[in-house]
C-alpha cells in the first residue's frame, strides 16, 4: 500500500466516524422535536388522524393479509378498489419488512416512529457524506448537518406525511452525484435506484432527476463513463426500479392519473414564505391556491444570509478571475445539477406560474401531457431537490471565505436559521406531545360486532362517499374485527371500470338484494334514503344503530329472535298523486321516488346503472287500477343496436319492451291491477336490462358507466 493509498483510506475513516457523529446528532434532533413516546411500538392514538391514519390503517390491513402477489397487496381494504399500500403510504420497505416478523409482534404495533428516528439518522448521515466532499472544515460540517437536520419542508412532512419524510434520499444521491465513476459507487447508485420505490413514487422521481444529471455529467460532459457505460447503467437502474415496483403492486388496471397540476405548485415567493416557521419576517403572503403548501419549501433567514453572503463572493471572485469559456463551464461539476435543479423548479411551478396571490400567466396543455403531469400533481413539493442544493451551496460558499470571516459568517447562519426555526420546531414538539397524551383511535365496544363478524366477512360501506377522515372509524372497525371492506381510502384508485362490482352491489341493496355474507353500514348520507328502501328488504333483515354506525344486517333474524338490531320498518314510500306529471332531471319533483340503480340527475333525467333498476312511492288508498306513463329515452348505441327492458312488481311482469336503433321509441306505458298493488299502496317498480353497455364500450366516449335507458319523467293516471 502505498502513501497515497494510506493517506486516502485515513480520509476515508475520518469522514465515516464524522459521519456516524452526525447520525447521532440526527438521533438527538429526532429525541428533542419528538421525544421517545412515537417510539413505542404499542403507541397508536398519535396516528389516529389525517394521512397518518391512512399510513396505519394500511399497514394493518396488509399485516393481516395473506401473501400474494403483488407482494404489497392488501385485498381486504377496499376489496374491488383495493391496490398496494405504495398507495396508502405506508413505507413498502418496513412493511414488508415487518410482515416477515408478524408472528412474533404484538398485537397493537406501529412502526412510523421508528421509521421517522430512521430518517433523522439518515438525514445527518448523508449530510456530513455530502459536505465533507467540499471542505473539512469540523465547524462548516457541523453548520451544515445542523441546517439539513431541520429542514422546515422536512419538518413538515414528518407531521403526517411519514413516507415523505425520507428527504435522506435526496441527500444521498446528491453526495452520490459528486462521487467519482468507479464501480462502488455505481453499485450504491442502483441499491438507492432500487431501493426508493420501496419508499414513495415522488421521492423515486426526484433521485431519479439526480441520477439523471449525474449520468449527463459522466457520460457526457466529462466523459469519465463510456457511452456503452452509460447505457448499461441507464438499463440497470430502470430495470431495477420497474421490476421492484412491479413486485410491490405499483401498476394494474389503476387511475394513477389525477387533478391538482397547477394547483399543488410552488409559489414563486414559496422560498422567502414561512407560512409560521419564523419569527422575523413580514407576516407570510397567502398562496394564489389553497393547494400550495404542497410547495413549501421556506429556505430559513440563516440558510437566506448564507446565500446573499454566497452571492456576493462570487461576484467578487468572479470579477477578479478571467470569463471562463464555454468548454470549462460545461465541465463544471455542477453544470448538470444545475439544469436538473433549473428543470424540477420549473416542474414544481406547474402550467400556472403564481405570485403571491397573483397568478402571472398559465401554459394551456395538451390533453395526453396533462394526464402524464397529474401523476405527480402536487408539483410544489419537486424543488425539495434543489432545495438541498441551496443549502449545500450555502454552506460551500461560506467556507470559501477568508477563515476568519468564514467562521464569524457560519455562526451568524446558525444562529439565525436556529431563531428562525425555533417556533416551528417548538410547535411540532408540543403538537407531538398533545397526540400522544389525549388522541385516540375510537372504541368500539359492543359485542355485537364480535357476534356479526361469526356470521358476515365483509362490510359494505354505502353509498361509499368520505368525506374528510370519515373514512378511519369504518376501516379502523373493519381492521380491529378483522372484516374485508369495500370502500377504502387510497391516494390512487383502481379504473372505474374494476370498481363496477362494487357500484353494482351498492345500487342493488337500494332494491332489496342484499349479500347474505356482508354487513352494510349506511352513511350520514343514504339514511334518508334507507327510510324508504326498508320497504324492500326482507323481514329477516336487522336494522339498528351500533357505536354509532347505522347497520343493516342481512337474515339477522333467520334463526330466531336475535339482539341489538331491530326488523326493518315498514312505513309509507314517498307520496304520490295521481294526474300530476313528474320530472327527473336536476330539479325534478320525482327524485325521491328513485331507488338503488340511477345515476346523479342530469338535465334531460337519470341513467339507469347496471342490469336493474327501482322505482318506489306510496298512493293514497282506496286502490284502483292505475295506468303509469313514462319518458324513456333508451341508450342504443350503433355497437349495440338493441336493448330489452322488463318491468316487474311484486312478482309481477307489467311489461315488456324491444327497442331498435333504427325504430321509433314504442310507448313506455303499463297498467298496474289494483289486485296486483301493496295493501298498504307501496308500490315498487323494477326495470330489469338484458345488456346494458357502457359508452366506453361502444366507443363513443370515456363513460364507464353500464347504462341502459333515461328515465325523463312519469305519470300516474286512474283508470
Amino acid at each position: 500500500m502505498t502513501l497515497n493509498d494510506t493517506m486516502a483510506r485515513a480520509r476515508g475513516d475520518d469522514v465515516f466516524a464524522g459521519a456516524c457523529l452526525a447520525a447521532l446528532a440526527g438521533a438527538m434532533v429526532f429525541y428533542l422535536v419528538f421525544g421517545v413516546g412515537v417510539l413505542e411500538p404499542g403507541s397508536l392514538g398519535w396516528l389516529s388522524h389525517g394521512d397518518s391514519a391512512q399510513s396505519y390503517l394500511g399497514w394493518v390491513f396488509f399485516r393481516h393479509s395473506p401473501w400474494m402477489f403483488p407482494l404489497g397487496a392488501a385485498p381486504a381494504m377496499g376489496m374491488e378498489q383495493s391496490s398496494s399500500i405504495v398507495y396508502t403510504d405506508s413505507i413498502p420497505a418496513f412493511a414488508l419488512l415487518f410482515k416477515l416478523l408478524r408472528g412474533v409482534l404484538p398485537t397493537d404495533f406501529q412502526y412510523a416512529g421508528l421509521w421517522l428516528c430512521c430518517c433523522y439518522v439518515l438525514q445527518g448521515y448523508f449530510a456530513y457524506r455530502l459536505l465533507s466532499q467540499f471542505t473539512r472544515d469540523r465547524l462548516a460540517l457541523a453548520a451544515g448537518v445542523l441546517l439539513f437536520l431541520i429542514s422546515p419542508i422536512m419538518l413538515l412532512r414528518t407531521s403526517a406525511h411519514f413516507a415523505l419524510s425520507a428527504h435522506w434520499l435526496i441527500v444521498c444521491a446528491l453526495y452520490l452525484y459528486y462521487s467519482p465513476p468507479k464501480l462502488r459507487y455505481i453499485i450504491q447508485w442502483m441499491a438507492l435506484l432500487w431501493f426508493v420505490p420501496l419508499v414513495h413514487a415522488y421521492l423515486m422521481f426526484m433521485v431519479y432527476a439526480i441520477w439523471a444529471a449525474y449520468l449527463l455529467r459522466q457520460g457526457v460532459l466529462v466523459r469519465q463513463l463510456s457511452w456503452l457505460s452509460t447505457v448499461c447503467c441507464t438499463v440497470a437502474s430502470v430495470a431495477g426500479s420497474i421490476t421492484v415496483m412491479w413486485l410491490v403492486g405499483y401498476f394494474g388496471d389503476m387511475d394513477v392519473s389525477t387533478f391538482g397540476f397547477g394547483y399543488y405548485s410552488m409559489n414563486l415567493l414559496a422560498p422567502w414564505m414561512p407560512l409560521g416557521a419564523g419569527p422575523f419576517l413580514l407576516p407570510s403572503p397567502t398562496g394564489a391556491t389553497a393547494g400550495q403548501y404542497e410547495g413549501f419549501n421556506y429556505l430559513g433567514l440563516g440558510v437566506l444570509f448564507a446565500l446573499l453572503a454566497t452571492i456576493v463572493q462570487w461576484a467578487v471572485t468572479r470579477k477578479r478571475s478571467p470569463v471562463r469559456g464555454r468548454h470549462d463551464i460545461l465541465r463544471n461539476p455542477d453544470a448538470a445539477l444545475i439544469l436538473c435543479c433549473v428543470c424540477l423548479t420549473l416542474l414544481a411551478l406547474s402550467n400556472v406560474v403564481t405570485f403571491g396571490t397573483h397568478t402571472l400567466f398559465q401554459v394551456s396543455l395538451p390533453a395526453r401531457l396533462n394526464r402524464m403531469v397529474n401523476i405527480f400533481r402536487c408539483s410544489g413539493r419537486m424543488f425539495w431537490p434543489v432545495y438541498y442544493v441551496l443549502l449545500m451551496m450555502a454552506v460551500r460558499g461560506l467556507v470559501r471565505w477568508p477563515a476568519r470571516a468564514s467562521r464569524v459568517m457560519l455562526g451568524i447562519m446558525v444562529l439565525l436559521q436556529l431563531a428562525d426555526m425555533r417556533p416551528y420546531l417548538q410547535f411540532t414538539h408540543n403538537v407531538t406531545a398533545i397526540k400522544l397524551a389525549f388522541l385516540k383511535f375510537p372504541d368500539f365496544d359492543s359485542p355485537f360486532w364480535s357476534l356479526a363478524r361469526k356470521r358476515y366477512a365483509n362490510l359494505y360501506v354505502i353509498p361509499g362517499q368520505y368525506e374528510g377522515d370519515e373514512y378511519i372509524d369504518y376501516e379502523y372497525l373493519a381492521a380491529t374485527y378483522g372484516f374485508h371492506i369495500d370502500t377504502a381510502f387510497y391516494a390512487r384508485l383502481p379504473s372505474a371500470t374494476r370498481q363496477q362490482g362494487r357500484l353494482l352491489r351498492h345500487e342493488a341493496f337500494w332494491g332489496g338484494d342484499l349479500d347474505p355474507n356482508g354487513l352494510y353500514l349506511i352513511q350520514s348520507s343514504g339514511k334518508e334514503k334507507l327510510q324508504s328502501a326498508q320497504v324492500m328488504f326482507s323481514p329477516a333483515t336487522g336494522v339498528g344503530a351500533i357505536d354509532g354506525f347505522t347497520v343493516v344486517a342481512p337474515g339477522w333474524f333467520e334463526k330466531g329472535s336475535a339482539p341489538y338490531l331491530q326488523h326493518p320498518l315498514r312505513g309509507d314510500l314517498p307520496p304520490m298523486a295521481l294526474d300530476h306529471p313528474y320530472l327527473f332531471d336536476g330539479h325534478g319533483d320525482g327524485l325521491p321516488f328513485l331507488l338503488g340503480g340511477w345515476s346523479t340527475a342530469e338535465s334531460g333525467g337519470v341513467w339507469s346503472l347496471g342490469p336493474a333498476a327501482w322505482v318506489a312511492m306510496h298512493r293514497q288508498l282506496p286502490l284502483s287500477d292505475v295506468h303509469v306513463a313514462l319518458r324513456i329515452l333508451p341508450y342504443l348505441p350503433a355497437k349495440y343496436p338493441s336493448l330489452s327492458v322488463r318491468v316487474e312488481m311484486g312478482g309481477h311482469v307489467l311489461a315488456n319492451w324491444r327497442f331498435q336503433r333504427d325504430n321509433a321509441v314504442p310507448d313506455v306505458a303499463f297498467d298496474i291491477p289494483a289486485d296486483w298493488q301493496a295493501p298498504d299502496g307501496n308500490l315498487v317498480l323494477a326495470f330489469h336490462f338484458d345488456s346494458p353497455r357502457s359508452p366506453k364500450d361502444a366507443g363513443e366516449n370515456a363513460d364507464v358507466r353500464t347504462i341502459a335507458i333515461r328515465l325523463g319523467g312519469m305519470q300516474v293516471t286512474a283508470k
